[in-house]
């Protein structure tokens, strides 16, 4: 369905199908990081993603105009995900958690 949805005339539905990470051939796009020294942020679908590290602070997330935990952008991405691009966020927000993993060892 995704393949045939990737040949669709409108470009909206071809674009969004081009990148679901469900589509057979699918290739993941290299997620450029920026490391500071209190966060890491990457390119999200539409915002710049931060994941914030600063002492006796449990680390959060900011977004656009979202800022909390991992439990409450998990949330928002699977209740306000109107555009079907929740697989595709979840693969950006694992990606900045694991980089995050690494340069801040927690």
């Amino acid at each position: 369905v995704l393949t045939e949805l990737a040949k669709d005339s409108d470009c909206i539905v071809r674009s969004y199908a081009a990148r679901n990470p469900n589509k057979p051939d699918y290739e993941a796009e290299e997620l450029q990081f920026t490391v500071k020294d209190t966060y890491v942020s990457v390119q999200g679908t539409t915002h710049i993603w931060y994941k914030h590290n600063y002492p006796n602070v449990a680390p959060f997330y900011t977004c656009g105009c979202f800022c909390g935990s991992r439990e409450q952008l998990l949330m928002r991405i699977y209740t306000t995900d109107n555009q079907g691009r929740a697989a595709e966020r979840m693969r950006i927000l694992n990606a900045l958690d694991e980089k995050f993993k690494e340069v801040f060892n927690r």
